[in-house]
């Protein structure tokens, strides 16, 4: 009799939940229930409230099950266990997989196991996202130092960030290899290939912007020396003219980093008579210049879209390009200050990930 009454009061609630899921209101599921007067009597209740049909449909959204009965106390603490296992394991070797998981679980608990299925829900629950790792430059003792003295230059003489003109080449691919598509297993289509030459079509690209103004985007063609610098990139982009317009003359700070092209003697004193130059910049500091997240978020962009030829390929990058909002690169050229204080904390390591 116990267990009948037991049973007719899931049956219940498993109702509550059908008729929620049909969008019944929790006044007309009481009302419905009710109605069922042989469930109710077996079930030994007088009426089904609308205060419980609340109740259920909380418990099934907050904890998705029915079951009035708490967790076992030795169920929970196999969960804890597992749980530990699992992030100890993960942490000590990024490149497990669920299943070599579940075997080294089953392996140091001999009479315990835990599907493969178990373990990838435990690691999503864990915030464990299977990504690529994150990247970081490798520094030498002398890059850290270096890095480290001009953070505290900066920050002691509290340069104006927004009065600083950001600006790089980055290398973009017509068909990056860490593109993923939806395929099946055993799937032939031409749809589900990547046709991959030996020598990848890419342009390399040069942009500039602060916290007020931002530059075209030039598309370089063939290798940047000096002249090509000057003419190609300097010139034709209007970077001076532009910051001049905005901040005055000599009223700003142009920030490029130390390849040969950037520093060689003409250009020096090209830029030298036109605008202040942030020399030195430290060595191999990707990090500190915001427009790398720049480069990202073009990237990013880039992959979501197919571009079929060269032609259509540059003409989307300008269109990206052109459409980063402004709000974007206010932000970035304000996180400079944060960049800087990150670079200090950190002793002149890397600074990536961490704002």
């Amino acid at each position: 009799m116990l267990e009948n009454q037991v049973n007719t009061k899931q049956i219940l609630r498993f109702k509550i939940i059908e008729s929620y899921n049909q969008r019944y209101s929790t006044r007309q599921i009481a009302e419905y229930l009710n109605t069922v007067k042989s469930l109710c009597l077996k079930s030994g209740t007088d009426c089904i409230s609308q205060r419980q049909v609340v109740y259920w449909i909380q418990k099934w959204n907050n904890e998705g099950r029915l079951s009035s009965k708490k967790r076992g106390r030795k169920k929970k603490e196999k969960s804890e266990q597992l749980e530990q296992f699992i992030t100890q394991k993960t942490i000590g070797n990024r490149n497990l997989s669920c299943k070599e998981l579940s075997l080294l679980y089953k392996e140091q608990f001999q009479n315990e196991c835990c599907s493969t299925t178990t373990v990838y829900r435990l690691r999503k629950q864990l915030k464990f996202d299977y990504k690529p790792p994150k990247i970081r430059q490798c520094l030498t003792e002398l890059q850290k130092i270096k890095r480290e003295s001009f953070a505290y230059d900066h920050q002691s003489n509290e340069t104006n960030w927004k009065n600083v003109v950001f600006s790089d080449e980055s290398w973009f691919y017509l068909n990056p290899t860490r593109k993923k598509i939806w395929r099946r297993r055993n799937e032939n289509d031409d749809s589900v290939f990547d046709e991959k030459e030996k020598f990848s079509k890419k342009n390399l690209i040069w942009g500039a912007f602060s916290h007020d103004i931002q530059t075209d985007l030039i598309i370089i063609k063939g290798n940047v020396n000096t002249e090509v610098y000057l003419e190609e990139i300097i010139k034709k982009s209007r970077v001076i003219e532009l910051a001049n317009e905005e901040y005055g003359s000599l009223h700003w700070i142009f920030q490029q980093d130390g390849a040969r092209p950037h520093t060689s003697k003409k250009t020096m004193k090209y830029l030298n008579r036109r605008c202040m130059v942030l020399d030195p910049w430290p060595p191999n500091s990707p990090d500190l210049n915001p427009i790398e997240n720049l480069w990202s978020i073009m990237d990013k962009k880039l992959l979501k879209t197919l571009p079929t030829n060269e032609h259509n390929f540059i003409e989307l990058l300008k269109n990206i390009w052109d459409n980063i909002c402004w709000e974007t690169l206010e932000k970035l050229s304000l996180s400079m200050k944060k960049r800087i204080e990150l670079v200090i904390q950190r002793e002149g390591e890397s600074i990536n990930g961490f704002y």
